[in-house]
């Protein structure tokens, strides 16, 4: 039996595949989300704390409180969506090919799993669910008077000042990494923006995620700016039957421990056409969350 090379082995191919998905996939952190790095039993469903939009007027002292129910609601979010990058080798090409990388195959292979998971999920994103966008433009005229506006419109909406995320097309933040308030050092207070090339947090947005994996939805989106209970997502791994994993070489769930997403591998050989068939997967799920905690950014009407 030929012995696989060092640069083929497993963990080779799976740290560098989680390790370009979670990379891939922050964007999601802006919204209410679960990476469970627990196996699902008895039940496809993940429990996703909700924060809402407060609408609740305030009321007047009447000689007993009234109560709402829980500023922090949640609810079940069912994990029914599953999918897979795969990577079949023959006997012959683990035993004679010397170029074969593992960790260039990883990083293929997970950053177009984040991809298309990303895609799904933000699929949602369209004016039937979250209403009109609130910039319309092309990325060589978006700037930070642009986000500024932007900012507006959500106070005027009555957003909290805490939670908010925006989310671009790397089109656009690099329009913004050109811009002169960003730039220069005495007018954004910081060298940061000059020195990383990256555009931090900025004008009241706690989290910001430039992206070039946002789909466009058939309405030219190109970003949104985002409150936490807009979209809930729930990942969490599901282990194969007993009978099924018998007949795997192997199957792990492996863990980012920085944010707890876990991705799935399974392994297993083809006496009948020689081959190595390995599988790397993600188990994850997506609900509609609140309407108006999304203000989308479109390229055109």
């Amino acid at each position: 039996m030929p012995t696989i090379p060092s640069n083929l082995k497993l963990d080779v191919i799976l740290d560098a595949a989680l390790r370009e998905f979670s990379n891939a996939i922050l964007p999601l952190r802006a919204f209410s989300t679960v990476f469970n790095d627990v196996m699902l039993r008895g039940t496809n469903k993940v429990v996703v704390p909700y924060y809402k939009l407060e609408t609740a007027a305030s009321r007047d002292y009447n000689g007993s409180y009234v109560f709402d129910s829980g500023e922090q609601d949640s609810r079940e979010v069912e994990v029914n969506k599953r999918k897979y990058q795969s990577l079949a080798l023959t006997s012959a090409e683990i035993a004679r090919q010397p170029y074969l990388n593992a960790e260039e195959i990883g990083i293929a292979k997970g950053r177009k799993l984040a991809e298309d998971v990303l895609a799904d999920i933000l699929s949602i994103v369209t004016a039937t669910n979250f209403g009109a966008a609130v910039f319309t433009g092309a990325a060589s005229t978006f700037d930070t008077d642009d986000v500024a506006d932007i900012r507006t419109a959500l106070n005027t909406a009555k957003w909290p000042k805490v939670g908010r995320s925006l989310i671009l097309d790397s089109a656009y933040d690099g329009a913004l990494v050109k811009d002169d308030p960003l730039l220069h050092a005495e007018k954004s207070g910081s060298p940061e923006q000059l020195r990383t090339g990256t555009v931090r947090p900025f004008m009241g947005f706690e989290g910001y995620f430039d992206t070039n994996l946002i789909p466009a939805n058939g309405e030219h989106l190109v970003g949104m700016a985002v409150y936490k209970s807009a979209i809930l997502t729930a990942f969490s791994p599901i282990e194969p039957a007993a009978d099924v994993r018998a007949n795997m070489i192997d199957y792990r769930s492996v863990v980012d421990p920085a944010s707890g997403i876990a991705l799935e591998y399974r392994q297993w050989g083809d006496p009948n056409s020689d081959t190595s068939k390995r599988v790397i997967e993600v188990n994850y799920g997506y609900a509609l969350g609140e309407a108006a905690a999304i203000k989308r950014i479109v390229s055109e009407a």
